[in-house]
């Protein structure tokens, strides 16, 4: 009975013949949830111009719009982004009028576990409005003035991380921040100018194609480090008390009379304290969860590296918010 166990064992198994003490190894299966290519829809606030100011401003922000993705490694990828804002302004200017549309490409890399991923991506392209002032023509009759529209085109490029996780083996979900680096130029007046724009997206993909050749990485809490080790606490600490140097000195820069100028935090801070401890709370809470799904797939450089990046930043905005002037400069100054 052992031979026939034996014999059946190796027809299953497609492997030659067994001897005693062999140890057999399974024939490697691609991994079922990555596929070749990716089609998605998503929707994105596309945070130009006028938005975000305290003043009203006309120009739309809601966009949708679709994302193609080939995945060349499971690390590897390229993106191909297209947004457009289905409202359009209620007026016109020589920056911005109509709807506005982006279409990007470029590269992304990640690290990914079975159901997770974090991502960094750069992409470059162009942004467009639709129904802009491009030009004026002056009579010496009424109307007087009569403006020439047309379309604005401009340099794009996005640089954003995010956050990736699997519903299922083909459906996906893919949440990001990144910031939209455009340059603009205005229709009769020379030069040009860049401006840094907060663009949030999350979308749903749906996979494609043949499986990637890939074998994720499986959790052993034996085999790795203790999350909170004396490294981890030490790093965590260190970001923390960055955190609250950045958040001392940011209030007293708001009594000064300045505006934050992360987009992320200007929301809360403005209330004060209470508006500055919530978005400390969050922060910390992001940047733990984050350090636990990196310690999960075994990126633990990564792990480590985060809360120095953090601590890092915050150390500069603090150290900057010191060296302004005990008031902002008024028009005329």
């Amino acid at each position: 009975m052992r031979g026939v166990r034996l014999a059946v064992l190796r027809v299953v198994l497609g492997v030659g013949p067994l001897v005693r003490g062999q140890t057999v190894a399974l024939a490697y299966q691609p991994y079922e949830g990555l596929r070749r290519f990716e089609a998605g829809a998503e929707t994105a606030d596309i945070r130009t111009n006028c938005i975000g100011d305290p003043t009203p401003c006309s120009a739309p922000s809601f966009g949708l719009g679709a994302e193609g993705t080939l995945n060349l490694t499971w690390r590897f990828a390229l993106d191909a982004d297209f947004l457009i804002t289905p409202a359009s302004s209620n007026g016109e200017t020589n920056l911005w009028g109509g709807h506005a549309s982006e279409i990007l490409v470029g590269p992304r890399v990640e690290v990914r576990g079975r159901r997770y991923g974090y991502f960094v991506k750069v992409q470059s392209g162009y942004f467009e409005w639709s129904h802009l002032i491009t030009g004026a023509t002056f009579f010496t009759t009424p109307p007087f003035l009569q403006f020439d529209f047309g379309h604005g085109y401009s340099f794009a490029s996005e640089a954003g991380l995010g956050f990736e996780y699997s519903l299922s083996d083909r459906f996906r979900v893919r949440a990001e921040v990144g910031d939209l680096i455009l340059r603009h130029t205005s229709p009769g007046y020379p030069g040009s100018s860049w401006t840094n724009n907060l663009q949030p997206s999350i979308g749903v993909f749906y996979g494609m194609g043949k499986p990637l050749d890939w074998n994720p990485p499986v959790y052993d809490a034996q085999k790795v480090h203790r999350f909170f080790d004396r490294a981890n606490l030490v790093l965590l600490t260190a970001s923390l008390l960055a955190d609250t140097a950045d958040s001392i000195t940011t209030q007293r820069f708001i009594a000064r009379g300045y505006e934050e100028g992360d987009p992320f935090a200007r929301p809360l801070v403005k209330y004060g304290w209470s508006g500055q401890i919530v978005a400390m709370t969050l922060e910390t809470g992001g940047e733990v969860a984050g350090m636990y799904g990196l310690h999960r797939i075994g990126r633990h450089w990564l792990e480590r590296l985060a809360p120095v990046g953090i601590a890092t930043v915050h150390g500069y905005f603090a150290y900057q918010n010191t060296k302004a002037p005990d008031r902002p400069a008024k028009n005329g100054e």
